[in-house]
């Protein structure tokens, strides 16, 4: 799921997310180099509207408890795994944006 999209819908999400593989990202998302970190890694983040450059090509991350992600980041590096939910304006809650399924775990006695 591309990260825009999401912006677009909601102005604050709480997600999952990775970078994306080197060769499949955009040219020069990292300048010349690898992903910061391993594409298979997943990481949370707060994705906020506001937090948005001016250009429109990057987003301030770290700011919110629970980013595991800091600094300015490329928006066209990260691919959106799951979203978990709208973040409240004082950003102590996250509320599902679907409700789901109680999930039934095998072996759970």
């Amino acid at each position: 799921m591309n990260i825009r999209d999401v912006l677009k819908s909601y102005e604050r999400t709480v997600i999952i997310v990775h970078y994306k593989a080197f060769d499949v990202a955009p040219p020069g998302t990292y300048n010349g180099g690898p992903p910061p970190q391993n594409p298979a890694c997943l990481v949370q983040i707060a994705l906020l509207a506001d937090k948005v450059s001016a250009s429109g090509n990057l987003i301030r991350l770290g700011e919110t408890q629970g980013d595991e992600i800091m600094g300015w980041t490329k928006l066209d590096a990260l691919e959106v795994v799951e979203i978990l939910g709208e973040l409240s304006i004082e950003g102590t809650k996250v509320t599902p944006i679907v409700q789901r399924e109680t999930l039934a775990l095998p072996n759970s006695g």
